[in-house]
């Protein structure tokens, strides 16, 4: 006999616990990077969701303070506005309406009518919504001297983009 390594040996009961407790462990770290990664696409589905959601409020606020701005352009309109606008002319105002700073640009089409459009961004910072409005308008002569501006009785309300 040589004197070297002494021979393997493999116990009678099939091979030992070490393996079956191997295939568990790597089973249970599966199971633990899986159930992660599901929180993780739930919390990136939720946090899409939320910023969505966020927009579509950013694009309601931007509507509505458009609206209001052309609404408050047409109520208080200024006494010399015919006499400052000239034919094909174009006067720009700020107006602060629901919140939002709104740009409102009239436009003198003719010696009567009016193209007024408001822009508005609503929260520039986050979701950057976007809305502009314009609405064709009449100017009417009142029996006082005043002059009052109406909407044209069709379709005078145009979202613009």
């Amino acid at each position: 006999m040589s004197r070297g390594r002494a021979p393997v040996r493999v116990p009678e009961d099939g091979p030992s616990k070490s393996h079956h407790e191997g295939f568990v462990l790597m089973a249970a770290l599966l199971a633990i990077v899986l159930i992660g990664a599901l929180a993780a696409g739930a919390l990136f589905a939720a946090t899409e969701d939320t910023r969505a959601g966020a927009a579509g409020v950013g694009r309601d606020v931007a509507l509505i303070a458009a609206e209001s701005a052309i609404g408050i352009t047409i109520r208080d309109r200024t006494p010399a506005l015919p006499a400052v606008i000239g034919a094909t002319g174009t006067t720009s105002a700020r107006v602060d309406a629901s919140g939002a700073p709104v740009i409102v640009y009239i436009t003198r089409l003719d010696s009567t009518t009016y193209w007024i459009v408001s822009d508005v961004v609503a929260n520039p910072g986050r979701w950057g919504a976007r809305r502009r409005i314009g609405v064709v308008v009449m100017s009417v002569p009142g029996a006082d001297g005043s002059i009052t501006m109406d909407p044209i009785s069709e379709r005078s309300w145009a979202e613009l983009f």
